[in-house]
């Protein structure tokens, strides 16, 4: 399964997608009905191995890592970014998950807000042309990075859901 077209994806457009996502994941997380808790649910292993509460703390740290790479690229002339800008293998994160969906939503909720207003921030159309490199190799835009959250965003909401919907069963 292939994620959105984000090749044509603005700025403004980005923003939008980016601030919708804590209220979708909240919807996925907390949304069911049954007889466990969304914390014990979210914290059920699925059958690639993680579960929802990794999935989200993983697209936290990854938002984390794009916001400071964007950071790096609109204030530095050709700066050199973290591997994981480019290598999503390179995204996932050694450190455990928070232990409640209320916990990952929080630190969800405020990594996509500093990213947001970084993206906010960016007066001068040309700054999305700004560019930097990944160490161990690649070239990468500002508007590149900003469009690569949106879909680890997706990408994350999406594994959240086939995770959760595997775990009820």
């Amino acid at each position: 399964m292939t994620g959105p077209d984000l090749s044509r994806l603005s700025p403004q457009d980005a923003l939008v997608a980016l601030r919708s996502y804590p209220r979708r994941y909240a919807t996925e997380l907390e949304g069911f009905v049954g007889d466990d808790t969304p914390d014990e649910l979210a914290a059920r292993i699925g059958p690639d191995g993680t579960s929802a509460l990794q999935i989200v703390s993983d697209v936290t740290r990854t938002w984390a890592v794009l916001d400071g790479a964007l950071g790096q690229v609109l204030v530095q002339d050709d700066p050199v970014l973290h591997p994981a800008v480019l290598d999503a293998r390179q995204r996932h994160w050694d450190a455990a998950p928070p232990d409640t969906v209320s916990e990952a939503l929080t630190l969800l909720g405020h990594e996509v807000e500093a990213l947001a207003g970084r993206v906010e921030g960016v007066l001068v159309a040309s700054d999305w042309s700004r560019a930097g490199s990944a160490a161990g190799g690649g070239t990468v835009t500002s508007l590149d990075l900003v469009r690569d959250a949106v879909g680890v965003g997706a990408s994350g909401l999406t594994h959240v859901r086939t995770t959760l919907a595997s775990v009820r069963r």
